[in-house]
């Protein structure tokens, strides 16, 4: 009965939070912070990698697997 109102209210909320996404990458690309990583982003990327050097074989067992896995369509 009152699916139409519902799926207007998604659409609009939708329409919203891409108009404001569009307006923080705008403000991202004025202030230059698009340029570089942000400290969280560089700091997990650093996390992952100090990981990796650690658990070296574990970590390839965990790749190697992966990739010998059957695959299923």
């Amino acid at each position: 009965m009152h699916e139409w109102l519902s799926v207007e209210f998604v659409r609009d909320r939708n329409a919203r939070a891409l108009e404001e996404a569009a307006e923080r990458r705008l403000a991202r690309l004025v202030t230059g912070a698009a340029e570089r990583p942000s400290l969280r982003a560089r700091a997990a990327r650093w996390l992952f990698g100090l990981a990796v050097v650690a658990d070296r074989e574990e970590t390839w067992r965990a790749v190697w697997e992966r990739l010998e896995a059957p695959r299923h369509p």
